[in-house]
């Protein structure tokens, strides 16, 4: 969270650098998104009904079916797309597929064509395939079908008149024959009146049978040849029939919808997407003061250093003093190179500014300060600096466990309450450093504290030509016990956990301090992130790693 986004103005816009910041800010909680995001696409393609669309197309030809004068006439697609979906079809499919829903059927055509292009949507690919199928196939032979029976009727009824014509013809023939019979046997007989009448009427009878003949003989032609005419038609219907398979579908190989993998895809870029709005948004509500630019703000001071995230192993006991430390790592070695430019800093105040006596504390518990207050000592002991570490933290005392000396005995607190002297331990194994212990846990700290006791104590280690008094107090927001101390010592150093203390509270720790009269040195900043060096930033730590390097083998 930047300090000045709680000064933000109403007009404030976002910019892609901000979105950047957020996303490095909370990188993991936007993995996590992503992460999310791409479970639970994976599991919606997984779980999700699949189904798959195959298609298939009938080409249509003309056919005299329905035709009033038994010619082909062209298909009406419109028609044709209600029958292909219709009872007589679907009854033939479901001989073969039962489970067949017609919903899932759908038939299209472009106008002005003679094709049916048809669809069937199934559970799988070879469902939607065969019973696409078996639709297309089914229509196509029930059109031809109902071609192949008419002209099979037209040739026979054509026959049906045929023959009754050659019946017809049969008869007349013969009728003509015993005219033909009676008409010779009369003209061996004696001519008469009588016969010559009956002569004559045999030859009008037998013109009139030949007329007959000659027209029923006819009509058997035409018979004859429209029986021709049929069969040939029947016969083309093999090469050009009303509905031809023109594709026959094949299984699908995708289902429908969008791919799987697209699904997928999209899925964790939502989820990229929501966790950087997310981290975005908690980043502005965010008042935890981690940049520097922060901490200036807010404690109106410079930050003098930073101390990086250490180990499990580094956080408690002696693992913590870090400037004692033989560890090769290159955290270590940053953190121990963080406390040497700490040190650097407060002895350009000491020789600029005269500042020897200082406070460290911080705006809550658990922040760090008792381990920096520690370190720095260290850090100036080591630079050969007479140091004496005061640990003035009367409540909860850690000076004494990160140095491993016994806490319960006589100390700051009886010399505060006059019960006993000033006693300066000599650190064991620290050259150059001596500490005081904080005595037994008094009933009134922030009296003692307030006393001029403490200042008679900061004035008497002076005199004893000790170059630097560093005092742990509690926390300022905790107690009044550090700010009631900070009037005898020359500055203080606020310390500031990046991940836990609020920009807020350093405003109220800034107020605190100056309502004292105390000086504010500066900040140091605890526990900054150690980006360890990337592919493009190999050297990047090259000094600190040579440092961690000679602590290994020292």
């Amino acid at each position: 969270m930047m300090y000045q986004n709680q000064m933000a103005q109403g007009n404030d816009v976002a910019r892609l650098e901000d979105y950047l910041q957020a996303f490095r800010q909370r990188k993991w909680l936007v993995l996590s998104f992503v992460l999310i995001g791409l479970m639970l696409s994976y599991v919606y393609t997984a779980t999700a009904p699949a189904s798959y669309t195959a298609t298939s197309q009938v080409r249509l030809r003309p056919t005299p079916v329905g035709s009033v004068n038994a010619n082909p006439v062209a298909p009406v697609l419109e028609e044709e797309q209600q029958v292909l979906g219709g009872d007589p079809v679907a009854a033939e499919v479901q001989q073969s597929f039962p489970t067949v829903d017609r919903r899932n059927l759908d038939v299209k055509f472009t106008p002005k064509s003679n094709i049916l292009e048809v669809s069937y949507t199934g559970d799988s690919p070879e469902e939607a395939s065969s019973i696409v199928n078996a639709f297309t196939t089914a229509y196509a032979n029930q059109r031809n079908a109902a071609a192949t029976a008419f002209y099979t009727d037209q040739i026979a009824a054509t026959q049906l008149l045929a023959d009754d014509a050659t019946t017809q013809i049969t008869e007349l023939r013969k009728q003509r024959q015993v005219l033909v019979t009676e008409r010779t046997s009369l003209s061996r007989t004696t001519v008469s009146e009588a016969r010559d009448a009956r002569l004559t009427d045999i030859a009008a009878e037998t013109g009139e049978i030949d007329s007959k003949i000659g027209l029923t003989n006819t009509q058997l032609n035409g018979y004859r040849l429209s029986i021709r005419n049929d069969q040939a038609d029947l016969t083309g219907l093999s090469g050009n029939p009303p509905g031809e398979l023109l594709t026959t579908a094949l299984p699908p190989t995708s289902r429908d919808g969008i791919p799987r993998l697209l699904l997928i895809a999209a899925g964790t870029l939502l989820g990229l997407a929501f966790g950087v709005i997310t981290a975005f948004f908690l980043e502005r509500l965010d008042t935890t003061a981690r940049d520097e630019e922060d901490v200036a703000l807010a404690l109106g001071t410079t930050v003098m250093g930073g101390i990086p995230t250490l180990g499990f192993g580094n956080r408690g006991g002696s693992g913590s003093l870090i400037m004692l430390s033989s560890g090769g790592s290159a955290r270590i070695a940053a953190a121990r190179e963080a406390f040497r430019r700490l040190r650097s800093s407060l002895q350009f105040l000491n020789s600029s500014s005269g500042v020897s006596s200082i406070i460290v504390t911080s705006s809550s518990p658990a922040e760090g300060k008792s381990l920096t207050a520690t370190n720095l000592a260290i850090a100036i002991a080591q630079n050969g600096n007479r140091v004496v570490l005061v640990s003035a933290d009367l409540r909860r005392p850690s000076l004494e466990k990160y140095l491993g000396m016994e806490a319960n005995r006589p100390g700051l607190a009886e010399y505060l309450s006059q019960t006993a002297e000033l006693n300066a331990e000599k650190v064991p194994g620290i050259e150059n450093l001596w500490l005081i212990r904080s005595g037994y846990p008094p009933e009134n700290p922030g009296e003692l504290l307030n006393s001029d006791r403490f200042e008679q104590m900061v004035k008497e280690l002076e005199r004893e030509d000790v170059e630097y008094i560093i005092v742990d107090t509690p926390p300022v927001l905790s107690t009044a016990d550090a700010v009631s101390a900070a009037r005898y010592v020359d500055g203080v150093i606020v310390v500031v956990d990046v991940e836990r203390t609020n920009t807020s509270d350093l405003l109220q720790v800034r107020a605190e301090l100056e309502r004292s009269g105390s000086k504010l040195l500066g900040a140091v900043m605890n526990r900054r992130k150690f980006e360890r060096s990337g592919i493009f930033q190999r050297d990047k730590y090259a000094y600190y790693k040579a440092d961690a390097r000679r602590a290994a083998g020292s």
